[in-house]
């Protein structure tokens, strides 16, 4: 095994505890029977507007920075490297 394929393979196991760390920590909206049924709207100013400085904002990014890195160690690990 190449050194580079050793690499490839770490930075995959701890994008991969990343990303469930990640998830494990989101909101979960919609997830309640009641949520379904009653619709709530809770828009505020800052919730429209300034949704992109929040702490779930930053966690959506660095969600999907972490899923692309995935699926791209994913290509480079799968590839047949004439081995």
């Amino acid at each position: 095994m190449s050194v580079i394929r050793i690499a490839a393979t770490a930075v995959y196991f701890i994008v991969c505890a990343v990303i469930i760390y990640l998830i494990y920590l989101g909101k979960g909206e919609g997830a309640d029977l009641s949520g379904t049924i009653v619709a709530r709207n809770n828009d505020t100013y800052f919730s429209t507007h300034g949704k992109k400085h929040t702490q779930e904002a930053l966690r959506e990014r660095a969600t999907i920075i972490c899923m692309l890195i995935f699926i791209a160690i994913s290509v480079v690990l799968n590839m047949s490297w004439g081995l």
